[in-house]
């Protein structure tokens, strides 16, 4: 796996672990918050001198862009965004509902749906849904994923190999 150029928006743990890992495996990491750069500036110098914070629009112009996004922020940043024809945007948001209630039925399009229909020339890969898996390899993390097209999953799927997670085998769900 080629070394990229790793675009993350969004400040949480998971995107804070993604930096980390792309980081320790000499990919660069460009880090932006969506509110408040200045806040991440420490945890950002102890992930290394492969992560650095940038603006949202220096993030987004990365091979890949992970995206971690409060749900009321999603419709105003996706509009704000530079052209993302063909970028590859792997989300880590999840949607929590009543599962007693189809979401069908709530009217509320889930985070997937709605940053895929605000970014419809991207290629959108939901990563890391909630879902109880055993665990394959002590020595890895697991990851799940969803994408449409198959090229994007490979690249997506040898990206996250380069930061030592596994695809854990969902065939029996």
């Amino acid at each position: 796996m080629y070394q990229m150029k790793v675009g993350i928006i969004g400040v949480c743990s998971i995107t804070l672990d993604y930096a980390d890992k792309a980081a320790r495996s000499g990919h660069e990491v460009l880090i932006s918050h969506i509110r408040n750069n200045s806040c991440f500036k420490e945890v950002v110098q102890r992930i290394g001198s492969n992560a650095k914070l940038v603006s949202v629009n220096e993030a987004a112009k990365s091979d890949i862009i992970i995206l971690f996004i409060p749900r009321e922020d999603i419709d105003a940043l996706m509009h704000d965004l530079p052209d993302m024809t063909g970028k590859i945007v792997l989300h880590t948001n999840n949607l929590i509902l009543n599962l007693d209630v189809p979401a069908e039925k709530t009217g509320i399009k889930s985070s997937s749906e709605t940053i895929a229909s605000l970014l419809p020339t991207a290629h959108v890969v939901k990563i890391f849904n909630v879902l109880e898996l055993h665990k394959q390899n002590q020595n890895k993390y697991e990851i799940f994923d969803t994408a449409a097209d198959q090229e994007i999953k490979d690249r997506v799927i040898g990206f996250l190999e380069s930061l030592n997670f596994i695809r854990p085998d969902v065939s029996e769900l």
